[in-house]
C-alpha cells in the first residue's frame, strides 16, 4: 500500500512540474532591426526581446565583414539593448547573441539584417543634434507581464523527488 502511495505521489510532483521543464527555454519574440530587414535610417541600437527573462551575464555582439560594432550593453527583464556610440556604414550586418535563460540554458543564435541609408552631407566624426534624444528614438516594445518562474525551480523539484526516491528505497529496504 505504501509503494503505491508514494509512488503516485512522485508521479504527481513530476506531472506538476513537467509544464516548466517542457517550456522553460528562452526564445527571440523580436528583434529591432528583425532579421533579414533593410534598415534606411540612422540606428541607434539593437534590442533583442526574449520569450522570458535573462540572466545579466548574457551577451550581444555586432559585426559586419570588416570589425566588430562596440555596444553598450543592457539587461532589463526580458530584453537586451546595445546602444552603438557611431552611425552604422552600409552594409550587412549581424547579430550573434549568447543568452542564459531563466531556467539556466545557454541559448547561441545569430541573424543578419543590412543597412542601406542615403549618403548624408554631415560628416560621421561631428555629433548629430538629435544626440541627446536618444531615449526617445528607442522603440517602445510592450512590456507584457511575464510569469515570474524562479530559476532554482526546477532544479529544487529534481532534488526533492531525488530525495524522495532515496527515503523510500532505505525504508522499504528495512522491510523486505
Amino acid at each position: 500500500m505504501k509503494k503505491k502511495v508514494l509512488s503516485l505521489l512522485l508521479l504527481f510532483v513530476f506531472v506538476l512540474n513537467l509544464p516548466s521543464f517542457v517550456f522553460a527555454h528562452s526564445d527571440l519574440e523580436s528583434a529591432t532591426p528583425a532579421e533579414g530587414e533593410k534598415v534606411t535610417t540612422d540606428l541607434e541600437a539593437v534590442v533583442l526581446t526574449f520569450s522570458t527573462r535573462i540572466e545579466s551575464l548574457s551577451t550581444m555582439k555586432l559585426k559586419n565583414e570588416k570589425e566588430e560594432i562596440p555596444l553598450q550593453i543592457s539587461i532589463e527583464d526580458n530584453q537586451m539593448t546595445g546602444k552603438m556610440n557611431n552611425q552604422l556604414d552600409n552594409g550587412n550586418y549581424t547579430v550573434e547573441y549568447k543568452i542564459i535563460g531563466a531556467d539556466g540554458h545557454v541559448i547561441e543564435r545569430n541573424y543578419t539584417f543590412s543597412v542601406d541609408r542615403p549618403e548624408q552631407a554631415q560628416p560621421k566624426d561631428q555629433p548629430d543634434e538629435n544626440q541627446d534624444q536618444t531615449e526617445q528614438t528607442l522603440p517602445e516594445q510592450d512590456k507584457k507581464e511575464q510569469p515570474s518562474n524562479p530559476s532554482y525551480f526546477p532544479p529544487l523539484t529534481i532534488g526533492l523527488v531525488i530525495v524522495i526516491a532515496i527515503v523510500s528505497f532505505f525504508v522499504f529496504r528495512k522491510k523486505s
